[in-house]
């Protein structure tokens, strides 16, 4: 049993992190109404009263557009927050997993896929400010791992957030009936929740370092949106109903930013492919043919 301090408890990890571990280890979840992670000083006594042996860093804003209107509050949440983490983190013994993520590929010109000796070139403030925390992290701490992520993708859960992504999304289109764009010209891995949820818990078995972790994917957005109506049970007439190619968006650039998962892999930490994962979460929910 280990004490770990989670950051962003409320969110769409942090919930089902506590729900699914809390019997396992003693864990302190914090989110913005229990300590600001802006305050270093009150950061500094939480890590103190606590005493965590690992800390999963997972608080952060992460919608795009809100941190491309919010540049400053994205920074003093992204950048410094997590300096305060790192460096509570290091004050009191304690290893530290910070989240990521595959934006801070989305500006470089060549297709993805990207491994980690790629030199990231991000564009959205969501980006610029994990990989800017990144660099920071790395001076402050040798206890740690930085995990970018590809997509997460789950359901609704009871008293549990859901964010937008490629699985809800889908639903939501079928559920709705109404013609919906769906770009052509967007490559992302989208990785089932419970499977990261399965991977974190393994990260300390791992050396320290910087991973790309999550599920692989070849499929554009479109394809795989059509994949998962059809896993539904819709008819391939009732799926060209419902979903047009949006061939205008990333038209001149693909957005490409899947990740390589090779490195993580060579340490036994493996996903399967976002086709066979959606399949799956459709079955695990009974929705496998449901429509």
């Amino acid at each position: 049993m280990a004490r770990i301090l989670l950051t962003g408890n409320r969110g769409f990890f942090g919930t089902r992190f506590h729900a699914l571990y809390d019997r396992y280890h003693t864990i302190l979840g914090i989110d913005k109404d229990d300590v600001d992670i802006v305050d270093a000083a009150a950061v500094t006594a939480a890590f103190r009263e606590f005493r965590p042996e690992l800390v999963i860093h997972a608080a952060a804003i992460t919608a795009t557009d809100f941190s491309d209107k919010y540049p400053e509050l994205t920074r003093s949440i992204n950048i410094d927050g997590a300096v305060n983490v790192a460096t509570a983190a290091r004050e009191v013994g304690a290893k530290l997993i910070f989240f990521s993520t595959e934006q801070v590929f989305n500006a470089n010109a060549k297709s993805g896929p990207y491994s980690e000796e790629d030199i990231p070139q991000p564009d959205t403030m969501y980006g610029i400010t994990k990989l800017e925390a990144e660099k920071q992290l790395r001076t402050i701490l040798e206890e740690l791992w930085v995990l970018r992520f590809t997509w997460l993708f789950g359901l609704p859960e009871r008293n549990m957030p859901v964010n937008p992504n490629i699985l809800w999304n889908a639903i939501q289109i079928a559920l709705r009936g109404e013609r919906t764009a769906v770009p052509v010209n967007e490559y992302r891995g989208h990785t089932y929740g419970f499977d990261m949820l399965e991977a974190i818990i393994r990260i300390p078995e791992i050396p320290y370092g910087t991973y790309h972790i999550g599920s692989t994917n070849d499929l554009g957005r479109y394809e795989i949106t059509q994949h998962i109506l059809r896993e539904l049970g819709l008819s391939s007439d009732r799926i060209d109903e419902l979903i047009s190619p949006d061939r205008e968006k990333y038209a001149a650039r693909s957005r490409d930013v899947r990740l390589a998962t090779e490195r993580i892999a060579q340490h036994g930490i493996t996903f399967e492919t976002s086709v066979e994962a959606t399949r799956r979460a459709l079955r695990e929910y009974s929705l496998h043919g449901a429509v």
